[in-house]
């Protein structure tokens, strides 16, 4: 019997492993983002990138919660 014909194992589903991986990856980027600001020399540009880091904070947050996240804004507010 072939793993194609076995009836026992339940399918899988790629969407929440997606979701999760995207979390996870929204929890490193925000990672990154804050350690590069305390890095950051110019006070503006840390300022922009840990506003960003708590974006990604913030959308990690939604999608584990299970609600809409929105695709982060890209403009610079300096």
């Amino acid at each position: 019997m072939s793993s194609g014909q076995r009836s026992d194992r339940l399918p899988v589903t790629r969407a929440g492993g997606d979701e999760r991986r995207r979390v996870v990856l929204l929890q490193e980027t925000a990672e990154v983002l804050a350690e590069r600001a305390r890095r950051a020399g110019d006070p503006t540009q840390a300022q922009v990138l840990l506003r960003r880091s708590a974006q990604r904070r913030a959308q990690a947050a939604r999608l584990a919660a299970g609600g809409p996240v929105p695709a982060p804004d890209l403009t610079e507010q300096a």
